[in-house]
This record gives C-alpha cells, structure tokens and sequence, in this order.
C-alpha cells in the first residue's frame, strides 16, 4: 500500500509539474501577444479621413462584399441579380419542361444596357440558355474582390501582425527534467513486484516530454488582422448610413427598383426576404436555381471519384 502511495505521489507531482510549466509559458506567450498588438496600434499611421461617397463610387456590387466581411463574393451575386431582377432586365419564368427560372425580360433580349458593369453582362448572357441562379458566384463575381484588394479595401484571409513567439522555457525545463525522473522511478521501483506499472509510466513520461518539446508553429489568432482594411471600414460605414431607411424590418412596402440592390448589399437575407415577398416567383426561381447548382456541384464530384477510382 505504501508503494502505491508513493507511486500515486510521484506521477501526481510530475504531472502539476508538466501543467505548471504549460500554464507558465501560456502566460508569457500571452504577454508576448498583448506586447505585439500594442507595437502594431502604436506603428499604425493615423486613419486618414473618409473619402467622400466612397461607397457611391465602388458600386453597391462592391459593397456588397465589403459588407460581408470576409473577402467571398456571395453577397455581391445575389446583389447584381435582385438588382436584375428590380430594374425589369431579369424576371421569373419558367422552362420549358416548366421549371422556375430567372430569364431575360422581353425587353431586354437583344442586349445589355450600355452602361451595365461586367457582371451583369455575364449574368445576362448566361440567362439567354440558364438559369442566372444556377452559376457559382465565385465564378462571375470574383473581380470584383480582385479589384478591392487591389484597390486596398480587402487584405488576405492569412494575414498576422509580424510576431515572434517567445521560446517555452518552461516545458523544455520539464522536459528536461523528465529523463532523470523516469531514470529514478525505475531506479525506486523496478524491484517492485508491480514493476510493469514502473515501466510503462516512464515511458508515459517520456511521451509526454517529447509532446513538450514540440514547436507549436501555429499563429495566435488573436493576431490574425482582419479581411477589411480601414478604408474598407469606411466604405462600409458610408454604405450603412447612406441606406439606413431601407432596414427591412422598418419597411412595408416594396422596395423601388432602385432600392432592392443596396438594401440586400447592406441588411442581406432580412431585405431578400423582404424583396422576395413582393416579387412574384423570384424565390422559387432562386431555389430551382440553387438546386441545380448543388446537383451540378455532386455530379461533378461524383465524377472525380469515379475517375481517380479507375485511375
């Protein structure tokens, strides 16, 4: 029983002594992350003042992905469509095997304003055959993005502020330590006629300094900066005030046809909701259309399969 006692002690204070040098380190990488945020706000130059109609100038497409706030495109798809949709150039239909769709308006078949962006004209030629609903947004909308990182209004997904993380002192102590105390507890105990038990938890010790000294060559997140720049803020805060009368949830009538873009771009599924309550078909057409673009989606992926099975 005093073995046992004395076995239990010993695993115990090595294992407060691996949780005090982890809690030790996590306290000076702590310190080391609080110091290198305060070094990147003390480096920042002083916020320039807005641009005067910034977001007028980008386009609600644009602000439509400032507004999501994590650099896709989504958004800034379905805002040219309802946009489409409001102004007559797009309208609910249906196939002919009687599907939903988004199609061209009768008034519009011939060709796109001249003054329509990029993205439009992709989405109105493609409705000539499809269903506009039915493409993947990335694939129409991602200039847009392109051209706002350019712009500096986006930074990457990955960016961190420039940190070097301290070394773990601490765990490599007790690391260190680790092979003397499995050394001594097979010395204090091999002759025990549980010496398996004195084996094994050397071992175990063993595993466990090997596990603290690996490098742990992740970033904080805590220093990941995020996807909007500061005068990406701005746009999207010129956009917010700009269209605060469109809030859906202070309107109940429709919106004007120059009014459904900017308010989706701003108050997203809130103002689709709204805007789709009084447009007749437009929502079963989205739907038919973003069903399509799933089964197109696993079809596709079923293929690859197929193909790399058969090599």
């Amino acid at each position: 029983m005093i073995a046992w006692f004395a076995w239990a002690g010993y695993v115990l204070g090595y294992a407060a002594l691996v949780v005090g040098a982890a809690a030790l380190d996590d306290r000076v990488q702590a310190k080391a992350v609080a110091e290198a945020l305060a070094r990147h706000e003390a480096a920042k130059p002083d916020p320039a003042g807005a641009v005067p109609d910034d977001d007028l100038r980008l386009g609600i497409a644009a602000v439509a992905v400032l507004v999501q706030g994590d650099g896709g495109t989504q958004r800034a798809f379905w805002t040219v469509i309802i946009d489409m949709v409001a102004r007559g150039v797009l309208e609910p239909g249906t196939t002919y095997d009687g599907k939903p769709t988004l199609q061209c308006s009768a008034g519009h078949r011939r060709k796109p304003a001249r003054d329509a962006s990029d993205t439009e004209r992709k989405l109105w030629s493609l409705a000539s055959y499809r269903n506009p609903a039915s493409v993947a947004p990335h694939s129409v909308t991602h200039p847009i993005a392109q051209n706002l990182h350019a712009e500096g209004y986006l930074r990457g997904r990955e960016v961190f502020i420039d940190f070097k993380a301290p070394r773990p002192v601490w765990s490599w102590t007790v690391a260190a330590l680790t092979l003397p105390l499995a050394a001594l507890m097979l010395f204090l105990f091999l002759h025990w006629r549980y010496a398996q038990v004195a084996m094994w938890t050397a071992i175990a010790m063993a595993v466990v300094a090997w596990a603290l000294t690996m490098a742990d060559d992740g970033r904080p997140e805590a220093l990941r900066l995020p996807v909007l720049t500061e005068r990406g803020d701005q746009a999207v805060r010129q956009a917010r005030a700009r269209h605060a009368h469109l809030d859906p949830a202070k309107r109940t009538d429709p919106y004007a046809p120059g009014e459904a873009a900017a308010a989706y771009a701003v108050f997203g599924p809130e103002a689709y909701n709204h805007f789709a309550a009084h447009t007749s078909g437009f929502s079963a057409a989205v739907d038919e259309g973003t069903d399509e673009r799933q089964q197109n989606k696993d079809a596709e992926e079923r293929q690859r399969n197929w193909n790399a099975f058969n090599g």
